[in-house]
């Protein structure tokens, strides 16, 4: 990738300062530059590697190239180590649709959603303005729902003014988004008067429209572990086996 690494032609002189120093080599790797569908760019990668590292095989120095990609292509996995990063969180390494669908017909399933109650709802008359800028006007009387998660959480304000939706947990209702996402909050236009139990998935555990970090990354022109790597430290963590809450630690606790 021609970014921390050491290129083909200087590995024999940087493992020659390396055994001068008379540090341990552990292994030597590379990181695969291309997607899911490039196979082609990825095998070229992996043939150069392996061609300017066969002479430390001798030395029993163990190699290894295949992180989540290259599992999916079958390309280094016959080497010393596999590296199945964001995979194993249900993570694809790309946002396209064939690139998704195959991680989703392989079986795979986000491990992450967000997960949210109201704070406050209420009917709003016809003629309403929501949020900054007064951006969005109620067409009629309309349920509006305040949700306590903006953009400081990781909630991105280019999802406002219907691009984004949340989900009603109860009903599988999409309840668009309206006004714009500020700092700490967002609103969402409801069907009908909530009930007192009813939560709302901001991100879902899926591959759907409006509401997985897939859609999102492609509607946001982002990388998919940029949708889930920037969610802020201050939303607790819940952690859960089957239906049951094993932990849940809150920022206090994973920040210190």
């Amino acid at each position: 990738m021609s970014r921390f690494g050491v290129q083909c032609e200087d590995l024999h002189s940087l493992v020659q300062t390396i055994d001068s120093l008379d540090v341990q080599i552990n292994s030597i790797y590379t990181h695969f530059a291309g997607g899911i569908m490039d196979r082609e760019g990825n095998q070229a990668q992996l043939d150069r590697f392996l061609d300017c590292s066969e002479d430390y095989v001798a030395r029993t120095i163990p190699r290894h190239a295949a992180a989540s990609t290259g599992c999916f292509q079958q390309i280094g996995t016959d080497l010393d180590y596999i590296r199945p990063g964001g995979s194993m969180y249900g993570l694809c390494v790309a946002n396209d649709l064939p690139s998704t669908k195959m991680f989703q017909d392989l079986g795979f399933k986000p491990a992450m959603s967000l997960v949210a109650q109201p704070t406050f709802y209420k009917l709003l008359p016809a003629g309403r303005r929501i949020g900054y800028d007064g951006l969005y006007t109620t067409k009629e009387p309309e349920w509006i729902a305040n949700i306590a998660c903006g953009w400081s959480d990781g909630y991105r304000r280019k999802l406002s003014l219907g691009v984004g939706a949340v989900k009603n947990n109860r009903t599988g209702e999409l309840c668009p988004i309206v006004g714009r996402v500020s700092m700490d909050s967002c609103t969402v236009r409801l069907p009908r008067k909530p009930e007192a139990s009813d939560t709302y998935s901001l991100l879902t555990d899926d591959f759907a429209e409006k509401t997985s970090y897939t859609w999102m990354a492609r509607t946001l022109n982002a990388a998919n572990y940029e949708i889930t790597g920037t969610f802020s430290t201050r939303l607790p963590r819940v952690y859960t086996s089957g239906e049951k809450i094993v932990d849940i630690m809150h920022a206090v606790d994973y920040t210190n």
